[in-house]
């Protein structure tokens, strides 16, 4: 499969590495080509190329500043006609790091009405990208990425790409859930923040689960 990722930063480099391991092509989109190309070859990726030619891939992942997702979206939104896009953005800011969307449609909802023909899942929005790359499993068992998507198939892809890096996908209903996990995000945001713990992460256990 190939998987374009649009951003240079952490979750990238967490996602291009498990997926590169796995067989994947992936390739790395950046408003900065040659920057793209020097994380794709530390990462043993594809390639590294502009946000345009990493967007023509069967998955799509926006991993972006969340104050750049929409105009580059936009942008892109007729090469992501059909496409799975992921995408792993949260719209917080210091010092509450506080949904500023909180009460209305969430990053991910946005993200859709930016590329209506997109199949947008929100994903990996709460997992730090230490999670990733430190210990694929942790003393309460593997990661745990929560997934809302209106689109079933696209969440069932994604579902299986998660497996790939050693964790556990969570079926948390649709994309309109989105809200509450970007509410999420904030909280561990806030707790890293003010020096809770280097990285934190939240488990869903089931009752009567051990």
């Amino acid at each position: 499969m190939r998987i374009g990722i649009l951003g240079t930063g952490s979750m990238t480099a967490a996602l291009g590495a498990g997926w590169t391991r796995a067989g994947h092509d992936v390739v790395i989109g950046s408003r900065d080509p040659d920057r793209a190309r020097r994380l794709s070859e530390r990462l043993g990726a594809a390639g590294g190329t502009d946000y345009e030619e990493a967007a023509r891939s069967d998955v799509v992942v926006i991993a972006l500043h969340d104050t750049e997702v929409f105009p580059i979206v936009a942008s892109l939104a007729d090469a992501l006609d059909g496409v799975v896009v992921i995408d792993l953005n949260n719209p917080i800011d210091p010092p509450a790091y506080e949904s500023r969307y909180a009460g209305t449609a969430s990053l991910g909802e946005r993200v859709a009405a930016a590329a209506p023909g997109a199949r947008v899942v929100k994903a990996f929005n709460t997992v730090y990208a230490e999670r990733l790359t430190e210990s694929s499993h942790e003393p309460s068992g593997p990661v745990q990425v929560f997934l809302a998507s209106d689109d079933r198939i696209a969440k069932e892809v994604v579902a299986g790409l998660v497996r790939q890096l050693d964790a556990e996908p969570v079926d948390v209903g649709p994309l309109r859930v989105s809200r509450h996990l970007e509410a999420l995000a904030g909280f561990e945001v806030d707790l890293v923040e003010r020096g809770f713990a280097r990285v934190v992460g939240f488990r869903i256990v089931v009752q009567g689960e051990e």
